[in-house]
């Protein structure tokens, strides 16, 4: 690489830390909460790995949040958990199918055209029905995803859930520290 003789000290520190935020080597995030206690809420009492997949453990209904908390911030991962309404993304279309024998199954309806329908439940598997088999096909227009986690988990709760979503994708020695300093106003 050349050298810059034309540019100044602080144009040569500008140049040097733009390089290194493109690299991810930037000041490190200090997230709220504990990854681990935030991992056992993700698998348990946050029921989030239902239908998301994280680092090929969980559900398969949902996105697959490995690298999640990668590419977001503190702030907008914990407004993501907390927003009390969703707009259901394209492709999460959710619906209950009711067969001819009175068999209800709710899921995400993945491919669809005038004559049939294809469904994945939460347990991940696909179920293919010609329309015409099936006593009702009902859109459902609130989303999969719960709404209510600023009910069901308390404050440091939350901050768990996201310093785990913001770690999971990360390496091993690439861990964020934790601290309470950056989370929620307290």
């Amino acid at each position: 690489m050349p050298a810059f003789h034309s540019l100044t000290p602080a144009q040569v520190r500008s140049v040097v830390s733009y390089l290194r935020d493109l690299r991810g080597k930037s000041d490190i995030r200090v997230l709220p909460g504990d990854a681990g206690r935030g991992k056992t809420i993700f698998f348990g009492k946050g029921e989030c790995s239902t239908c998301h997949t994280m680092s090929g453990e969980g559900g398969f209904i949902g996105p697959d949040l490995s690298g999640y908390g990668s590419a977001a911030s503190v702030r907008a991962v914990r407004e993501e958990i907390l927003k009390p309404e969703r707009i259901v993304p394209s492709g999460y279309n959710s619906a209950v199918a009711t067969t001819r024998d009175g068999e209800r199954l709710e899921g995400i309806v993945r491919n669809e055209d005038n004559f049939s329908v294809q469904l994945q439940t939460k347990d991940g598997s696909f179920h293919f029905f010609q329309k015409v088999d099936l006593q009702k096909l009902e859109y459902v227009s609130q989303p999969l995803m719960p709404t209510d986690y600023g009910k069901r988990l308390d404050p440091g709760e939350v901050d768990d859930l996201v310093n785990y979503l913001m770690n999971a994708g990360l390496s091993k020695g690439k861990r964020v520290p934790a601290n309470k300093a950056e989370g929620h106003p307290e």
